[in-house]
């Protein structure tokens, strides 16, 4: 059985300033989590969909993806 590739990080910096974070799996699925919100999580099919035609009061209207650095150690 072979597994799958490592799920690969990512930061959405949303349009006023907030960076948020979330991760993409292998076949391009991710999902955001909403730090302001308790138990909230955005799906989508993939980074683009994820941005695309979110309205203007939605935090992540404007959003760009900045890659995940890491930490130094």
């Amino acid at each position: 059985m072979t597994l799958p590739a490592a799920a690969s990080l990512f930061l959405p910096r949303l349009a006023d300033g907030r960076v948020w974070e979330a991760v993409e799996f292998s076949d391009g699925f991710v999902c955001i989590y909403h730090p302001d919100e308790f138990t909230l999580c955005t799906i989508a099919t993939s980074a683009e969909a994820l941005l695309s035609g979110r309205r203007p009061n939605d935090p992540l209207h404007g959003a760009m993806i900045i890659p995940y650095e890491g930490v130094a150690s």
